[in-house]
């Protein structure tokens, strides 16, 4: 899997693309009173973790097309957070995308596969 992020001309979107084209992106353009990010971790969290990793690469990972989950509500106010699997062999990791906000700034996010956009919402 390959992770595009901060570069030079799309500065506040990241991307993940694993070996099948599937994909995920997120746009961390933020404004004001908000906290929109990004990690992966070893399980699925219900909260953003501070030490968690932000790799520039994940060879091998592909994303599991049939999970999909969110969180909404508690640390992330009208935000939420989504979360997507990953896996490689017999483990698991798990991409978070979140957004605290007060209900005024929302962050868009798309998954597919290839020309395909499966996803197409904002946390």
């Amino acid at each position: 899997m390959r992770i595009f992020h901060k570069t030079e001309s799309w500065n506040s979107k990241v991307n993940f693309v694993d070996e099948n084209d599937r994909f995920v992106g997120f746009d961390t353009d933020q404004y004001c009173c908000e906290d929109a990010d990004w990690f992966i971790a070893d399980t699925p969290q219900s909260t953003t973790q501070e030490d968690a990793i932000q790799p520039e690469e994940m060879a091998g990972w592909l994303f599991d097309p049939d999970f999909f989950e969110e969180v909404n509500g508690g640390e992330f106010d009208q935000g939420g957070m989504v979360i997507f699997r990953m896996c490689k062999g017999g483990e698991e990791k798990f991409l978070h995308l979140y957004n605290c906000h007060n209900g005024y700034y929302s962050h868009g996010f798309t998954s597919g596969q290839g020309d395909v956009t499966e996803r197409n919402e904002c946390i």
